[in-house]
């Protein structure tokens, strides 16, 4: 990659970070501009030192705001992700690259924030469907297994877990069966995780839950509500 495209994409950082908005995002524009009339290699080597400076250092799931992400020395910003990193992860994608498959899923809110972006991507991979991180993790890791991107899975799996449960003592937002086929998914990938004490509670916490909540179902005329057949059984979730 030539040094004066570097050396532009410093300057925007600078910028950035000390807050000169307007000129920054002129200057990213132009460094937008540059970048795509490169060869694909150089194109595809400034992705990889974007991704890796951003998502390899992060090991979660990131957003395109806030400010913990504008403050950072290195940031993706939309027309970035949009005009040159999508390409990229589009070709990566169908050549089966694991590391940017699991990329993939950690922008999972810039997708979010652009359903005609996400959509285009997806045709393009040729996935049916609505965005799921969950999906681009999970090949990711059937790809090529480590426990980072198993991290990246389990979370993305806790988060309709925690939802479903969310209202608890009142109820649980699922049909026990669908909720017992989430867990044992959860459970699948969670055998397999090293720090199983990271999710150990919250497994188990989980499954007294799912107990329950599939046996008020099968004796849910005998109790006004869930909340009532916890009480009268002495449970305590």
């Amino acid at each position: 990659m030539q040094q004066a495209i570097l050396d532009k994409w410093e300057a925007y950082n600078q910028l950035r970070v000390a807050g000169v908005k307007k000129q920054a995002n002129q200057l990213l524009a132009e460094f937008i501009s540059t970048l795509q009339q490169q060869d694909p290699k150089a194109i595809s080597e400034f992705v990889n030192m974007v991704c890796m400076a951003v998502l390899e250092t992060n090991h979660e799931i990131v957003a395109n705001n806030g400010w913990r992400v504008s403050e950072m020395d290195t940031r993706i910003q939309h027309p970035l992700f949009k005009e040159i990193i999508v390409p990229e992860l589009i070709q990566q994608y169908l050549q089966h690259s694991a590391m940017h498959i699991k990329w993939i899923g950690q922008l999972e809110q810039f997708f979010y924030a652009d359903t005609a972006t996400a959509t285009h991507f997806l045709q393009a991979i040729q996935v049916e469907g609505f965005f799921s991180a969950f999906f681009f993790f999970e090949k990711s890791f059937a790809l090529q297994p480590n426990q980072q991107t198993l991290s990246l899975l389990l979370s993305s799996l806790a988060q309709p877990l925690d939802y479903y449960m969310h209202e608890v003592p009142h109820a649980v937002l699922v049909h026990p069966d669908e909720l017992t086929q989430a867990l044992a998914v959860f459970k699948n990938y969670f055998q397999q995780v090293d720090n199983k004490a990271e999710w150990a509670q919250a497994l188990q916490h989980w499954e007294l839950i799912a107990t329950h909540w599939s046996i008020y179902f099968s004796q849910k005329d005998g109790y006004e509500n869930f909340e009532v057949y916890l009480q009268a059984n002495g449970v305590v979730l």
